[in-house]
């Protein structure tokens, strides 16, 4: 199979006359598409890092980490913080860069860790918050994709990790590679911290191993889906967007990437707070709604959610595991991925979330954006 996928001929129209956009669609596109080869290579090579990383760790009885980051870094922090917990037994709590530079946190102690990502590694207040995080106790790891002299989240922290992801085009394969190294991560503290025995261990990272391929294959034939669901919701300004655990983080970066790509706004939400507090109720007929349902604890609330949004007469996109019946039926388009340990997830319902704000960007680009938006 092609690592790189042929272009549709919406996607490459637009790619060839997009002028000033916020993010270059060719670019996006080949980056989404490599992204199970880097991250397949990255497992690999960073496993000794991570595992110099993981004996730190366990040596100093870090019981907390805290993970850094701002738009699409505080993103990946979200995704991944129930790996820590359910994997390795550590609290773990995003918080949004400038945030923590401004307020710091009192759990920034010599038990804990703070991991700080910036993928560009450029001058922004994510430099502010590595700086505050240094004059604490905690043990500091930086993350950064750009190699260059005086980059300080490789060079100042007591640990860093270089992913090697690209990012010419939108945050798309830098996310979802350093999500990857960072579940990496939480596995192997469990299997030191002995929370994860052997046999657990090995199935655990053989599933995580073998993501990329699963990844790599379900791209290849979402193309059809993403080009109707585009069709409908690039005539929409405002998307709701749904998720539970891990994948919160993924409609938080869904949120993102509409605004990277089409220039849309989305609403994230967790599954049970489009319940409490009547969202619902805001949602008229034909609004677009992503719901981000792999299975896992939060699935069931997501379910109840899509039989109301069909009742509303929502136009609903899900990204739902393989033989999933409950939303699949409900809802107006539908991608399946590979059913993995929920933690997991985010790594195989990221992407086609990625590719559909291509579409989307596409489907406006290739109308001069003259369509009048709804909502």
């Amino acid at each position: 199979m092609s690592e790189i996928l042929d272009m549709p001929r919406i996607v490459r129209e637009a790619s060839e006359k997009e002028g000033d956009v916020y993010m270059p669609i060719e670019d996006s596109w080949r980056e989404i598409c490599t992204t199970p080869s880097v991250m397949s290579r990255e497992l690999e090579n960073q496993q000794g890092v991570l595992e110099k990383i993981a004996l730190d760790l366990q040596k100093r009885g870090v019981k907390h980490i805290l993970i850094l980051g701002s738009g699409d870094s505080w993103f990946a922090g979200m995704a991944v913080c129930h790996a820590f917990e359910h994997y390795a037994g550590i609290s773990a709590i995003p918080i949004q860069a400038y945030e923590y530079a401004m307020y710091g946190s009192l759990i920034a102690d010599e038990n804990s860790a703070v991991v700080v990502i910036s993928s560009s590694g450029r001058p922004t207040t994510t430099w502010d918050a590595l700086d505050r995080a240094l004059d604490t106790e905690a043990y500091v790891i930086g993350i950064s994709d750009t190699d260059y002299e005086g980059n300080p989240f490789l060079e100042k922290p007591h640990a860093s990790i270089n992913p090697s992801a690209k990012k010419l085009g939108m945050p798309a394969q830098t996310t979802t590679v350093t999500i990857g190294l960072l579940i990496n991560l939480s596995l192997i503290l469990g299997r030191e911290t002995s929370l994860l025995d052997k046999g657990t261990y090995d199935d655990l990272v053989a599933q995580l191993r073998n993501t990329p391929n699963q990844l790599l294959g379900m791209l290849s034939t979402i193309g059809e889906t993403l080009a109707d669901a585009s069709q409908h919701g690039a005539l929409h300004r405002i998307h709701t967007i749904i998720g539970s655990g891990p994948n919160y983080g993924v409609a938080h970066a869904a949120s993102a990437l509409l605004a990277e790509g089409p220039q849309f706004t989305g609403h994230p939400m967790p599954a049970e707070e489009y319940h409490h507090a009547l969202r619902g109720r805001t949602i008229l007929k034909g609004d677009p709604v992503l719901l981000i349902a792999p299975s896992g604890q939060g699935y069931p609330r997501v379910v109840e959610a899509s039989s109301d949004l069909k009742e509303l007469g929502a136009y609903m996109l899900a990204v739902v595991d393989e033989g999933e019946q409950s939303i699949t039926s409900l809802v107006d388009n539908c991608i399946h991925v590979p059913s993995v340990d929920e933690p997991m997830s985010p790594l195989l319902t990221l992407p086609p979330v990625q590719m559909y704000s291509l579409y989307l960007a596409s489907e406006r680009i290739a109308t001069g954006y003259r369509r009048p938006l709804l909502n």
